[in-house]
This record gives C-alpha cells, structure tokens and sequence, in this order.
C-alpha cells in the first residue's frame, strides 16, 4: 500500500498578489511583509539612536531592509518557521569553538647583513644609476685550465 505525500498542501504559499484587477510585479508571502516591517522599524530605530542622519524618502533603509528580508525568506519555508531560523542563527553564533593556536615566531637570527656590500653602495657616488648597476650581477671571469 502506498501513502501519498501531503506536500502539495505546504507548496501553497499564502501570497496576497494585490488588489482585485491591480496585481503587483512581485509575490511575497504574509511573512516577508511582516518581516520586513520589523526589519524597516529595527533599521530606523537604529539609525535614530546613532548619530546617523535618515534621509526623506529613507532610501538606504529601505535596500538594507529589502536585501535583508530576501535573504531571511530564502531560509524560512514551511518546515523551517522563522522563529527557528532565528533560534539556529543564536545557536551558531553562541556556539563554542575549538580554539586554534597559531604562534607566529619571528627571529633576525638567520638575517645576515655583509657590512661590506653595504658601504660599497653606500659610498659609491655615483648617484642613483650607479647604485642600481652594483646590485646587478656581475659576469664574473671563469678560470680554465
């Protein structure tokens, strides 16, 4: 015997597309305009403690809060609620992690610095193009035999 899936109940999204014969270019379920509202309150109460400026239309405010909503609603679906994707978010932020330790020991033991070279460039007069010739290398004579 086999048992039919319900899932065709929980693909039904509850979208309201607008008013009778004036339809939105957009669908969003009930959820994302409350989450958005929330959102839109959060963002101008934030700014409104701060000594940020809101502008007159909030347009900034309303992309952050637009933005942030799509991503929210992208996780939230009829098996995850947003309370739960709210409580998930806590969890991985409180969560503890494993501490890692990475020593970075620096040491001027092996840097070697030949006095020798250093006063022949620094003593050579020549100007800029001089210095610059000395540090090429230079061909030396091989001896045969």
């Amino acid at each position: 015997m086999r048992v039919a899936p319900d899932d065709e109940v929980y693909r039904v999204n509850t979208v309201w597309l607008g008013p009778r014969g004036l339809t939105f270019p957009w669908t969003a379920r009930y959820l994302a305009y409350a989450v958005w509202l929330v959102t839109f309150l959060v963002v101008i109460g934030f700014e409104a403690v701060t000594p940020l400026s809101v502008g007159v239309p909030p347009t900034w405010e309303v992309v952050i809060t637009t933005l942030f909503t799509y991503a929210v609603m992208g996780f939230v679906d009829h098996d995850r609620p947003v309370a739960a994707v709210w409580q998930t978010f806590i969890a991985d932020l409180s969560a503890p992690r494993g501490v890692t330790s990475r020593t970075m020991v620096t040491s001027t033991r092996r840097v070697r610095i030949r006095q020798s070279r250093y006063r022949e460039l620094q003593g050579s007069g020549r100007g800029r193009r001089g210095v610059f010739a000395r540090l090429r290398p230079r061909k030396v004579p091989r001896k045969v035999g």
